[in-house]
């Protein structure tokens, strides 16, 4: 499994491997640093991994750590900065690379207006050369392909990391929206069907049950989309996405009742701040209404 890496107090194995004295200055602050990011205080946690960097530039332990303290801040730009010292002392580290890629694309590797792609691709690309088994660099890739239009290659990547980790969700729901996208509908059923039955994240669980409902939405069955709707609101009560859609279901199968009850709630709860998605949820009342 991939697992953020280090953040345990590692004096001994470095101190052993170097006797310089600003080292082991910079190694005992970057301690400090462990024990307040391990007890949720990044704010001082970034402090000391700062002083441990500055104590000694080649600790490259540190820069990673601050990269991951700054994550946890919400700081991408300045952990991805981080990151990239990591790599320059140390480029023969799959994570380091990983890590530095991620935080190039932004928060929970979703691209945005601010990513750099092309400098993310390579090191994505250089930590799952270094190892194969990265399944959420993969995961990742196939986001920064799926951008540059590429869904051949997204599909490759995002079919690699559910098969080296099946209990991750997010590749298969990537998956499963490019096939709904080409109108593959039993793939996209099959694919989020497994995907749903593996992950062990409820969150995720709760959205692939809504893709998989949009997928046989797709195909009139309606009964098998309120199903996964109503699944996926079990695992999330607060998946607008599958109230609204449940809604829209229901009014499609004509249940006119229950598609009200879902289609207020959605519109009462702000509809998760799309207007447009408010706004065709208020259209479909007015006609459930006048019907």
């Amino acid at each position: 499994m991939q697992k953020a890496r280090f953040l345990v107090p590692l004096a001994f194995a470095l101190s052993a491997a170097c006797g310089d004295r600003d080292m082991n200055a910079s190694i005992e602050k970057m301690n400090d640093g462990v024990e307040n990011y391990n007890q949720g205080q990044y704010t001082a946690a970034e402090k000391d991994f700062l002083e441990a960097t500055s104590l000694s530039s080649d600790n490259h332990s540190a820069w990673y750590n601050l990269g991951q303290t700054r994550e946890k801040l919400d700081k991408f730009k300045e952990a991805a900065e981080a990151f990239g010292e990591a790599v320059k002392i140390s480029s023969g580290d799959a994570m380091y690379h990983y890590r530095y890629g991620k935080a190039l694309v932004g928060n929970d590797c979703t691209p945005n207006a601010e990513s750099n792609l092309s400098l993310a691709q390579t090191h994505l690309e250089k930590a799952v050369q270094l190892n194969q088994r990265l399944y959420k660099a993969w995961e990742c890739l196939g986001q920064i392909y799926a951008m540059q239009d590429d869904p051949k290659k997204a599909a490759d990547a995002w079919t690699r990391s559910a098969t080296l980790n099946p209990y991750f969700g997010k590749p298969f729901i990537s998956l499963g929206k490019l096939y709904i996208k080409w109108d593959k509908l039993p793939e996209a059923i099959s694919v989020l069907d497994q995907g749903q039955l593996n992950a062990k994240d409820p969150s995720e669980q709760s959205d692939l049950l809504y893709h998989l409902g949009l997928a046989y939405e797709k195909q009139g069955n309606w009964d098998k989309a309120i199903e996964a709707y109503s699944s996926a609101l079990e695992k999330k009560a607060e998946n607008l996405d599958a109230r609204r859609q449940r809604g829209f279901a229901y009014a499609n199968k004509g249940e006119k009742e229950k598609a009200k009850q879902d289609l207020d709630a959605f519109v009462k709860a702000g509809g998760g701040g799309n207007a447009f998605e408010v706004q065709a949820a208020n259209e479909r009342l007015l006609r459930l209404l006048a019907e």
